[in-house]
């Protein structure tokens, strides 16, 4: 089937005819045969740049400026007016992104371009434009892709591998540098499937080769989707679908089976301990001792049923990992013609260093930054664990096989890269930060709580709760080292001022007495949760949002300070700062706004600081605050 946007909404009185076409074409791609064509007419739609730019306003990122030198601040109706007209003439060009390198958490750099204001709109269209199409009401994309969905993230994909019981190999695969290496002719190929316009498909190849600054050097993007583009996501995702898709097909072809087998050494072992028990032996006996221990150490399945094979998959960007219920043989199978799909179809290479085939219940295969294995670590022969109890004595306990799947933090690669930002030493003694004294009390406390929640909500569902308790208590005296440096202060007196929390004053009132506090965020409990997955369930629909933020959208209202309509345009801040702000963003933040629509006069004053100290009801800006 093939076909454009209904014509229903050609004329709509509110201006939002671009975004109710949108909501068309998502319907429509419902059918996963729809070919899109005339998408390049919604590119004249001035209500989807204001919905971008809504999307994208807030993003402190957009304050950091591009090669042009610009950033955010200023945009206004005429800019997207102008970029409206060039779309109709297609002359319209990305201009090439500022390339800087953010540091790894392996100590390399990766690359990051930073495009300009303008472009950041354009890319929101496209991304909001292809989402409509491949991940709608109906998604095209699978369920096992995860990166970069609505409602899907690195908790989703592991919430799935979760489930992933008793089976035999884990084949781990990593995609080498694949946002950089993604081949643009085959790309255009793959979306040429779903969407026949050669001025949209143009569109985007000027998107993938514009190219970056390098310093004051111009480099040319030969491949891949550059890292920093907000259409890049949605880009990687369209072209890694087609190896989800291979994976659908190899999955269908050597499923087989309807049940394991059950263990025949096992069912013996039932038998006997229930015909003992017939007899008149209690189960404290010595012989119904035995057999239950060996029942501990017997799985009740055949793990290598010959006539039993299941593939289960994931994917989440990049990374993506198999596991295979069946034969290394399958396995080896697996990861051989995956390697030959993406070199031969997808130009792509699998990177050696993190591409393996995992046994099961031997090996623990990496994920997300999260080991699995099956089971706890041991064989089918059973586990000894040392215990010892409150009163001193030793004993040992035979762990029972099992089938789940065990997902652990990874302690060393967490303290490591702790002891490479400098919070502790290589064998995890904590460290004072000293490169943070010269901040604030309440920002070096905030700081560490950021980071230790970041951490703790991230292994919320790990089977190894205490490792996360190790990397609370390096942060938490991390912390109180630094503070200790920076006040010449010992730990006890510390602790006796601003007890175990660190308890620190955030905001005062004119007399100097404290009115808010911040403290870190302490767990005090360590129990194990399997299921505590930190997934948002709540898909919201995007485009009758951009269609309430168009209506509720400032672009095009009247300035703020003087109430001219005139070449009016958006002031921006990158944060609002609550208590130390001075000059026009204390104006700012008395009404609690990081973007406010002024002239182009007020603009240049707000600037110039000519509006610095002068009282908020001067402004128009409460009515603002009300709106």
């Amino acid at each position: 089937m093939a076909g454009g946007p209904s014509a229903e909404v050609e004329t709509v009185p509110d201006g939002t005819r671009g975004l109710r076409r949108l909501q068309i074409i998502r319907k429509l791609n419902g059918d996963p045969t729809w070919v899109n064509q005339d998408v390049y007419r919604l590119m004249y739609e001035p209500d989807l740049y204001i919905a971008a730019y809504e999307n994208i306003k807030s993003s402190p990122g957009n304050m950091t400026p591009g090669a042009d030198g610009e950033t955010i601040d200023g945009f206004s109706m005429k800019h997207i007016e102008r970029i409206v007209a060039e779309m109709r003439d297609q002359s319209f060009a990305f201009t090439r992104a500022r390339r800087i390198h953010i540091p790894k958490a392996n100590g390399k750099l990766r690359p990051l371009g930073i495009p300009s204001s303008r472009d950041k709109v354009v890319q929101e269209v496209l991304r909001m434009i292809l989402t409509s199409i491949y991940d709608g009401e109906k998604p095209t994309f699978l369920p096992c892709s995860h990166g970069f969905r609505a409602g899907r993230g690195t908790h989703s994909a592991l919430k799935e591998v979760r489930l992933w019981h008793s089976v035999n190999w884990f084949v781990e695969g990593d995609i080498k540098g694949c946002f950089d290496n993604i081949d643009h002719g085959k790309l255009i190929e793959v979306l040429n499937k779903r969407i026949k316009d050669q001025r949209f498909l143009d569109l985007i190849w000027k998107a993938l080769t514009a190219g970056y600054l390098e310093g004051k050097t111009q480099v040319n993007s030969l491949a891949g989707t550059p890292q920093g583009s907000i259409v890049s996501p949605i880009l990687a995702n369209i072209f890694l679908h087609e190896f989800d898709l291979w994976m659908e097909n190899f999955r269908a072809e050597h499923d087989t089976g309807a049940r394991k087998r059950v263990n025949p050494e096992y069912t013996a072992v039932v038998k006997a301990r229930r015909r003992l028990l017939k007899k008149g032996l209690s189960k404290e006996d010595d012989e119904i001792t035995q057999l239950d221990t060996r029942m501990r150490q017997l799985p009740s399945q055949m793990h290598n049923d010959p006539n039993f094979v299941r593939i289960k998959y994931v994917r989440y960007a990049d990374d993506w990992i198999v596991a295979v219920d069946g034969p290394l043989s399958l396995a080896t199978k697996l990861k051989e013609e995956a390697t030959a799909f993406f070199r031969d179809q997808m130009k792509l290479e699998l990177s050696a260093e993190k591409t393996h085939i995992r046994h099961s219940r031997t090996e623990k295969a990496k994920f997300l930054g999260t080991f699995i294995q099956i089971g706890n670590g041991g064989d089918d022969t059973g586990v000894h664990r040392k215990i010892v109890t409150k009163n001193g004595l030793r004993f040992t306990r035979r762990l029972a096989v099992t089938h789940q799947t065990f997902m652990t933090a990874p302690t060393d690669d967490l303290i490591r890269r702790l002891n490479e930002r400098g919070f502790c030493d290589t064998s995890g003694e904590p460290l004072a930060k000293t490169g943070w004294i010269m901040q604030d009390d309440h920002m070096i406390v905030e700081r560490y709580g950021q980071i230790l929640t970041g951490i703790a909500n991230y292994y919320s569902f790990v089977d190894n709760p205490l490792a996360i308790k190790r990397i609370q208590h390096i942060l938490h005296f991390s912390c109180a080292k630094t503070l200790c440096r920076k006040h010449q202060l010992s730990l006890r007196k510390l602790f006796r001022a601003r007890r175990l929390e660190l308890v620190t004053p955030k905001r005062w009132d004119e007399d100097g007495k404290a009115t808010a506090y911040i403290s870190l965020p302490l767990q005090r409990k360590w129990t194990k949760n399997r299921t505590r997955f930190l997934v948002n369930a709540d898909l919201r629909d995007e485009i009758s949002m951009g269609i309430n933020k168009r209506t509720r959208s400032k672009l095009d209202k009247p300035c703020a300070v003087c109430g001219n309509a005139n070449d009016v345009e958006m002031h921006h801040l990158r944060h609002v700062r609550k208590g130390k702000t001075v000059g026009f963003a204390e104006v700012m933040s008395a009404i609690n706004r990081k973007q406010i629509p002024v002239c182009r006069e007020c603009h240049v004053k707000i600037h110039a600081g000519k509006y610095d100290g002068i009282k908020l009801s001067d402004f128009a800006l409460p009515k603002l605050a009300k709106a």
